[in-house]
């Protein structure tokens, strides 16, 4: 069985969803041949590992979700479109982005200050990131991509209309981001209410925090699953098919 081997990249949200929502546990039970790894923020030289993993200062974590004490070297200050797209737009021979393309599946997601949306300018401005980030992923056709939506800061942390710009955005990344080798997983939908905001259900006793809680990793995690698989197979829908759980 050949092995597919996919690479999250993420900061502190996705590594609440990749460890709560137990995304390894579940691939080793579903699909076998999928090996995730993961990339945290850059590592902290002179760190404890212990230290390093609560500040998700982790660099690359191997398909056993250990450290591997390296890192790619991917500066993303809040993953924002911005820095993806400079990331995507490098020639394949750098460095960086060479390490990214190793992988067959690349997942990748932004945190949830770039759905703090203060303008009509700034939706404009990251769906013009996101589109060129989807368009130079079609240089790479023989790999697939899961491109997260931002997920929604809940109440306490924006306004009516910033939030319901960051549902605008996550409407039309799914509309618009359509290329073969590229899905659109769209985190932000399954975490917000019709308020456009964090589900009630879905926070943190810290009523600063937007961090979606271990309730919405566990329940979200199932779908994130199921969207590297079906990336994953050459029939998508049987793949889907075969999974056990709810």
């Amino acid at each position: 069985m050949k092995k597919i081997k996919v690479l999250f990249i993420h900061h502190s949200t996705g590594g609440l969803l990749l460890h709560q929502g137990k995304i390894r546990e579940l691939l080793l039970k579903e699909a076998p041949q999928i090996q995730l790894w993961d990339h945290g923020y850059n590592l902290r030289k002179n760190i404890f590992s212990f230290l390093a993993v609560r500040t998700f200062h982790t660099g690359l974590s191997d398909q056993d979700g250990k450290m591997t004490g390296t890192d790619y070297d991917i500066n993303l200050s809040n993953n924002s479109p911005k820095e993806y797209d400079e990331i995507f737009s490098r020639s394949s021979v750098d460095g960086t982005l060479k390490k990214i393309l190793s992988y067959d599946i690349i997942a990748f997601k932004n945190c949830f200050p770039t759905t703090k949306i203060i303008s009509d300018d700034m939706l404009e401005e990251h769906k013009n990131y996101y589109q060129n980030i989807s368009d130079n992923l079609q240089k790479y056709p023989e790999k697939n991509f899961v491109i997260f939506t931002p997920p929604p800061l809940r109440s306490e942390a924006t306004k009516s209309t910033y939030a319901k710009r960051a549902r605008e955005l996550s409407k039309w990344m799914k509309e618009a981001l359509t290329h073969p080798n590229v899905k659109v997983f769209d985190f932000f939908d399954l975490l917000a209410n019709n308020e456009n905001v964090l589900k009630r259900e879905y926070c943190s006793p810290l009523f600063f925090d937007s961090h979606p809680n271990r309730r919405a990793n566990s329940e979200i995690g199932l779908k994130f699953v199921e969207m590297l698989i079906q990336s994953g197979c050459n029939s998508p829908m049987l793949c889907v098919e075969r999974l056990s759980f709810p």
